[in-house]
């Protein structure tokens, strides 16, 4: 005669069973939000970032960037998404043209041991208009990684009119205080306190690629 199954027996097997539904429902629902989720690559000629800082507490100078690549995921619809912006530290340009590795502002960055700058978010934030207006996530520089929040404004997506590809587009705003990542040359005739800002246009990639049109003006 067969034994009968205890109570706690199938208690525990009526929670194993529940566990798996929830797992399973939620890898479900991870896979159609990754599924409804467009990739867009940075268009490198039009996403260079500058920079700010004071003087001498006399006069707000400047520099940029001029190499940068990277991806942004967007789900609009789930308000959910991801970014990696990562920028060639020896493309730096204080306005004569790409620094050397004598020049002031490469041996304050160490390009030759920390060759990128690099933000990466996992967390952006919309509006009711399902526009990204914020990103938190990690800078590193230096080979230090220290949270930031950048703030986006004017953001939309729409047909480029050139390419006809869809672009999404807006401009990045943060604050860097240099200090926190070991950045301490020259403050306070530098100012510890840099404004970023970083134009952005990102052309949604084709399904199974890797780079967008390398030919779009």
């Amino acid at each position: 005669m067969a034994r009968r199954p205890s109570v706690t027996w199938l208690r525990t097997q009526g929670q194993r069973t529940h566990r798996q539904r929830y797992w399973l429902a939620l890898g479900l629902l991870a896979a159609q939000l990754a599924a409804n989720a467009q990739t867009y690559q940075f268009d490198s000629k039009h996403c260079i970032p500058e920079f700010e800082f004071t003087h001498l507490g006399l006069t707000h100078q400047s520099g940029r960037f001029d190499n940068i690549e990277g991806q942004v995921t967007l789900d609009r619809a789930a308000h959910q998404g991801s970014v990696l912006f990562d920028i060639d530290a020896a493309s730096l340009n204080m306005g004569f043209g790409t620094e050397t590795p004598d020049s002031a502002g490469f041996r304050m960055l160490r390009v030759r041991e920390f060759t990128h700058i690099r933000f990466q978010s996992q967390q952006l934030f919309f509006n009711d208009q399902d526009q990204v207006i914020a990103a938190t996530g990690q800078l590193t520089l230096l080979g230090v990684s220290r949270p930031l929040t950048v703030w986006v404004h004017n953001f939309r997506c729409a047909r480029h009119p050139l390419t006809r590809t869809e672009v999404c587009a807006g401009a990045i705003q943060a604050t860097v205080i240099r200090s926190d990542f070991g950045l301490l040359d020259f403050i306070p005739a530098i100012s510890d306190a840099i404004q970023v800002n970083v134009p952005v246009e990102a052309f949604r990639l084709a399904p199974g690629t890797t780079d967008a049109d390398p030919a779009r003006p």
